[in-house]
């Protein structure tokens, strides 16, 4: 069986922006690890994150609550990259949650270990910000699926773009 540590280093690995010398760095420093059952949050609204996350194992979604409402605006899963971005980059308490939709293992490097090295390794800056991109992009793209779809279009849209998200709730 693969450890989530094993799993950490096998994606940091593929990464083509890290030499083998900084995944090594990274691995090392990004070993906060937590388990989370079916319902917890990894953030919630007013926590302030401190964290960015890799998902070992499990789904996690995003979302914002409004009034009566919980406004889904992603998911995450095994070997993805997941933070309260907003909350971590501005170091102002997150207005989201990210939640567990079923049992869960991620491993978190602290902000002041991810910045030291961005600052040591030119690589992890690049994975920061090619990482920053893909979610931009994620975002413009749900933005205009909102837009010009209807909800049951959306649905099957994300049965297609992400079928193994259903079969891990």
């Amino acid at each position: 069986m693969i450890t989530p540590g094993e799993k950490l280093f096998s994606f940091l690995s593929k990464q083509p922006q890290l030499t083998q010398e900084a995944a090594l760095h990274l691995h090392e420093h990004w070993q906060t690890q937590r388990r989370l059952r079916r319902g917890d949050f990894l953030c919630a609204p007013g926590k302030t994150e401190q964290h960015v996350w890799f998902v070992a194992e499990g789904v996690l979604r995003l979302y914002y609550p409004v009034e009566e409402e919980e406004v889904c605006v992603g998911f995450a899963y095994e070997n993805n990259v997941l933070s309260s971005f907003p909350s971590y980059v501005r170091q102002q308490p997150s207005s989201f949650s990210i939640q567990a939709l079923a049992d869960c293992t991620v491993l978190g490097i602290s902000r002041s270990d991810f910045q030291q090295a961005r600052e040591r390794w030119p690589g992890v800056a690049l994975f920061w910000g090619d990482l920053l991109a893909f979610v931009l992009v994620g975002i413009i793209e749900r933005e205009i699926e909102i837009a010009t779809t209807t909800p049951e279009t959306r649905y099957h849209n994300l049965l297609a773009r992400a079928p193994h998200l259903f079969q891990l709730v």
